[in-house]
């Protein structure tokens, strides 16, 4: 009783120090306004490192680009409070944080107006509070049961399916026995779960996992499920029977758009349309697969539905590199301009505008600032952009940002080396490696261990790393990142995909004159 008294009187200490200067009556208004479509989440630690590295992420947000969902955070002694915006429906929230070698995370449902209490102690992160058996779900089932991040495709798509189901029948054999050990009765908790843990199956069958990430992880990658089976079947006699590897399900089983909110059933329901609902035969992201992909969309679902999946179709194709002629550019904008004017109000408009702002860049030439930005050689010697640019002409060119500590570049520049290699003979493609470490001897030493796979002329490490002024003109906010230019040193994608999905990357390095 002690403990929520203090979270109580934490909430009320923390809130009114926004306004110090108001009426009480104005205090007690504006924490009314907070609790208001938001969740808090509220903690108490024996080690204050953590508190500087929370993010949580919101699975079912309006953004189709997700990232750290927190709005507002406050720390007093041993204690934070976290607010989060706009949940206005039930969501899956995902939260981690970490200090020195040791890593926190959790996953729970959150409900409009929730208070999450969690402690840290002896690095053990525990939920506490009256509804703690539903927040400590998810991270019991992460915990007791086989989680699909380490599900691989291993050369089989049915033996593939026989373990994503056994996987399935787990999860939900653990969920049904923690609601009768717990005696939860929230129908609304029960729903969400059941929900989740169905489209999170269809997904994982839709999606195979063929790329590993780290000694374990795997994740889903460039070859979808249609490109795995004609490769897998094309010197087989027998048909693969698409009704027996995803059992009964039809496009009226997405239909209920009060399961938007449900992060797993937006995944599940894009790649369903894209690998399973259309029945086109048209290369994949083209314009005539993306007219046949929306059609299903504007012909089979309400506005709501419409709104996301639309605006998913669009990022899916901005992130598979769509947009790399002047045809398909202007084909491009137009689609994005069109779905504005449909949705005016859309959650999606963030994403939209800067779609159009990358389209906008096709053919850009780089700034003569970009140009002269200082990079700094494996020798020590500092040069330009510029001047790297000056020493071969005519040639396409692919500037990949990376860093030391980003796994995913270096699990990309090791996957990928024969393909850049035949790019480089077979189409005359320089390719150009742009570190942003801060340590340079970290940078020296990562790039030691990758020399057999990277180009050692053309590494560089960028002064001022994305706060360059090449950094700040390309807007280089994540990594990987990959941008190609043509052979006038004109940008072709400013974001484009990366080398190892090589049917797509391909395709776009042949159309450049």
């Amino acid at each position: 009783m002690r403990k929520i008294i203090f979270y109580i009187v934490l909430v009320i200490v923390v809130f009114s120090c926004n306004s110090k200067n108001n009426s009480n009556h104005k205090k007690i208004k504006d924490i009314n306004n907070v609790k208001k479509g938001k969740v808090l989440i509220i903690g108490k630690t024996d080690d204050l490192r953590p508190f500087n590295h929370f993010s949580v992420l919101n699975a079912s947000s309006a953004s189709l680009i997700h990232g750290n969902c927190i709005t507002d955070r406050k720390v007093i002694g041993d204690s934070i409070v976290m607010e989060i915006d706009s949940i206005l429906e039930p969501q899956l929230l995902h939260l981690t944080s970490w200090s020195k070698d040791f890593k926190y995370r959790a996953t729970f449902m959150a409900k409009p107006n929730d208070t999450i209490i969690f402690e840290i102690k002896n690095k053990r992160f525990s939920i506490k509070g009256e509804k703690a058996d539903e927040h400590n779900f998810y991270s019991s089932l992460q915990d007791s049961t086989p989680r699909y991040i380490h599900n691989p495709y291993k050369g089989s798509i049915i033996e593939y399916k026989s373990r994503v189901d056994s996987i399935y029948r787990k999860k939900v054999g653990f969920f049904n026995k923690y609601v009768r050990r717990h005696n939860i009765t929230s129908k609304l908790f029960i729903d969400f779960v059941e929900s989740d843990l169905k489209y999170s199956h269809i997904y994982e069958l839709i999606i195979p996992r063929t790329q590993k990430n780290g000694d374990s992880f795997y994740l889903a990658g460039p070859e979808e499920l249609f490109t795995i089976i004609q490769k897998e079947y094309s010197s087989k006699e027998q048909l693969f029977n698409f009704k027996d590897y995803l059992g009964d399900i039809t496009i009226d089983d997405f239909k209920d758009e009060s399961h938007l909110n449900i992060g797993s059933f937006k995944s599940a329901l894009s790649v369903l349309i894209r690998n399973y609902f259309d029945t086109s035969d048209h290369p994949s992201y083209s314009k005539e697969k993306f007219l046949a992909e929306k059609a299903v969309i504007e012909h089979n679902f309400d506005e709501k539905t419409k709104e996301y999946a639309i605006a998913s179709l669009i990022t899916v194709y901005h992130g598979r590199g769509f947009g790399y002629s002047k045809k398909s550019v202007s084909f491009f904008k137009n689609v994005i301009r069109e779905y504005g004017k449909k949705y005016p109000d859309s959650e999606y408009t963030k994403e939209m505008e800067d779609f159009i702002e990358d389209l906008n860049s096709f053919e850009l030439k780089l700034s003569q600032s970009a140009l002269n930005t200082k990079l700094l050689s494996k020798n020590g010697d500092t040069l330009t952009l510029g001047e790297i640019f000056n020493r071969s002409n005519k040639r396409i060119r692919v500037i990949n940002f990376w860093a030391s500590w980003c796994p995913p570049c270096v699990s990309e520049i090791k996957k990928a080396q024969n393909f850049r290699d035949k790019l480089s003979v077979k189409n005359s493609v320089e390719w150009i490696y742009l570190s942003i470490d801060e340590d340079e001897k970290k940078w020296l030493k990562k790039s030691k261990e990758l020399e057999s796979y990277l180009n050692i002329r053309n590494q560089y490490l960028v002064i001022n790393g994305k706060n360059s002024s090449l950094g700040r003109y390309l807007k280089v906010h994540s990594i990987p990142r990959y941008i190609i230019l043509n052979k006038q040193n004109q940008v072709v994608l400013n974001n484009s995909p990366h080398p190892s999905d090589s049917i797509v990357f391909k395709r776009i390095i042949n159309s450049i004159e």
